[in-house]
């Protein structure tokens, strides 16, 4: 009974992360350029059972008559990088990525990667994100004279015909071992392999979210009741064991 309230307890810490994971999901789904997470779950270790009382008195064995799995654990938290939907803005200084990539933001920790192209200018005219980060170009950051201004699809800006820069942007070979930092913002958790970017910039337009709210709140619904379900089982465990406590053996 014991092994059975840690059973349907893990199943229940399981779920309440699912659910956390499509929380967070649903909140940020106006959120430029965000990225689902999906988290999975994956069965804790198994034991084998023994019939006990039925001991091999020359071999000094008990016959194994299976395995049990001891629950559910959360194995890990993917973020999905399929390109969202692209709506037209029509600023300047909003750009989209179609293909797989990122741009690249200075941030007090580092170098850190985004699909936010929601860029701006500062108070000396150089390129910024959201945060105030300075978004980073190939030869560092990227200073704009005023005038109009052209982004092509490789990122190179034009200011009245005169080239102010190239935007710096990377993809990877693995987006798997991006890390989220918060912020809508990536850190390379290991040195990662870069590869060519080979899509193109938009400009005058940004990237929705990737989150669909049907299939989230889909998937909410069924976290909700596979954690009920264990917690009933868990409060079923807890009920037999008080009687096992307070009747079994009782003398009468």
């Amino acid at each position: 009974m014991i092994r059975g309230i840690y059973t349907a307890a893990s199943g229940m810490m399981a779920e309440a992360a699912r659910q956390e994971s499509v929380t967070n999901n649903l909140a940020n789904i106006e959120t430029t350029g965000f990225k689902r997470d999906l988290a999975t779950l994956r069965s804790a270790q198994e034991r084998t059972v023994v019939r006990i009382g039925d001991r091999d008195t020359l071999r000094a064995w008990r016959p194994v008559i299976g395995s049990l799995e001891q629950g559910a654990l959360v194995d890990r938290i993917y973020t999905i990088h399929e390109q969202g939907a692209l709506r037209e803005t029509g600023a300047a200084f909003d750009l989209a990525l179609e293909g797989d990539g990122f741009f690249v933001v200075e941030t007090p920790g580092g170098p850190r990667y985004t699909r936010n192209g929601a860029f701006t200018l500062d108070a000396d005219r150089v390129l910024v994100d959201d945060r105030g980060y300075r978004v980073l170009g190939r030869q560092g950051r990227l200073q704009i004279a005023a005038g109009e201004v052209l982004i092509d699809a490789e990122g190179r800006i034009m200011s009245n015909g005169v080239e102010q820069g190239q935007l710096q942007l990377v993809s990877f070979a693995d987006n798997a071992s991006l890390r989220k930092t918060g912020d809508n913002l990536f850190a390379a958790v290991t040195e990662l392999a870069r590869q060519p970017f080979e899509g193109q910039v938009r400009q005058g337009f940004l990237e929705s979210s990737n989150v669909e709210a049907l299939a989230e709140m889909v998937k909410m619904l069924a976290a909700q009741r596979a954690y009920e379900a264990s917690r009933r089982a868990l409060l079923a465990q807890d009920e037999l064991l008080a009687r096992a406590v307070n009747e079994v053996g009782v003398v009468r």
